[in-house]
């Protein structure tokens, strides 16, 4: 049997190792494989804060923001109260003006309806003093301020209206109060200051104690009637102008209408002896010719006596001076004058 032939194995199959593939580069590095391969900080890593930073960073925040609505207030209660102190400022320069007797500037803070007298007038008046300005009021444009002053030792209150105009105040109260000066037909007018009082109109006055104009004549005095203007309109003032004897007239009136009533014999009725009593002189009037009328009442001191309404005229010649009497007679139903008797 033939020996079998020694055939040689096939060489068993190489396997090789898996070839890793080259590290994949960052397109967006430039950098060569010796500076890539160095300790680095990762391309996309943040920087870290320190966490108390971070903490401070918020509180800072919140702060901010809880002050800001505080800090807004604050500006408005600021502009809040500058228009307060100018609208208390408005009413103090007006009460100033008046304090002042500056008639003129107070009326064109404060406009009337009617016609004030010059500053002369106001400037010879005891006028008002302590002003103060108190409670105010605003709404929008509009306000409402309070202020008091004292007149004659008087404390008087007042209320004034005010309108807000491109941001300064206007007052549209008025504290000047109309005033009726009251004269009879043969009296002089009345003066303040030497400025006439018609009384055909009602006069506006500020608050203050005057005094009319006294005029001394030879024969009568007139004026000299204190008012007291308060400045309210609930209490309007009235001044009346009146007329009296010259001092030591009066007396000699007195006399001549008794001594008429003794003479009148039996037109009255007093005993020869009567004690008389004379209420009076009253002047009535003052005649164009310079003469003046003179009212007076004689009667009996007892509780039943009999009473004369007297009228007499005291005739005085061209310069003014006092040269006779004439008396009515009491029996007349008119006055009828003649030269007084006795």
């Amino acid at each position: 049997m033939p020996s079998p032939e020694f055939v040689m194995p096939e060489p068993a199959p190489v396997i090789e190792a898996p070839v890793e593939p080259p590290p994949v580069r960052d397109p967006r590095s430039s950098a060569p494989d010796s500076v890539a391969e160095r300790d680095l900080p990762e391309p996309f890593a943040r920087p870290r804060r320190p966490w108390r930073q971070l903490v401070i960073a918020a509180l800072i925040g919140v702060l901010v923001g809880a002050g800001l609505p505080t800090a807004m207030q604050g500006i408005d209660q600021a502009a809040a109260d500058a228009r307060i102190e100018r609208l208390r400022q408005t009413a103090m320069d007006y009460l100033t003006a008046i304090a002042e007797g500056a008639s003129d500037r107070a009326t064109a803070m404060a406009p009337v309806e009617g016609e004030t007298p010059p500053d002369a007038v106001l400037q010879s008046a005891d006028r008002l003093d302590e002003p103060e300005v108190r409670m105010t009021t605003v709404d929008g444009d509009a306000a409402t301020v309070e202020v008091r002053y004292r007149v004659a030792g008087q404390t008087v209150t007042r209320a004034l209206e005010a309108e807000e105009v491109d941001g300064a105040w206007q007052l549209r109260t008025s504290i000047a109060e109309p005033t009726m000066a009251y004269t009879y037909e043969g009296y002089a007018a009345v003066t303040i200051a030497g400025v006439e009082l018609p009384s055909s109109r009602r006069t506006l006055l500020y608050p203050g104690a005057y005094e009319s104009d006294r005029v001394e004549g030879s024969l009568v005095v007139s004026g000299g009637n204190p008012i007291i203007v308060d400045g309210d309109p609930l209490t309007p003032t009235e001044l009346v102008s009146t007329m009296e004897l010259a001092p030591g007239l009066d007396e000699l009136a007195q006399e001549v209408a008794v001594a008429h009533v003794r003479a009148c014999d039996a037109e009255c009725t007093f005993e020869p002896d009567a004690a008389l009593r004379v209420d009076g002189p009253w002047v009535m009037g003052e005649e164009p010719t310079g003469a003046v009328n003179v009212s007076m009442q004689v009667y009996t001191s007892a509780f039943s006596g009999q009473t004369v309404e007297m009228q007499l005229r005291a005739i005085v010649d061209e310069a003014g001076t006092l040269v006779s009497w004439q008396c009515a007679m009491p029996s007349a139903s008119e006055f009828e004058l003649e030269p007084c008797r006795g």
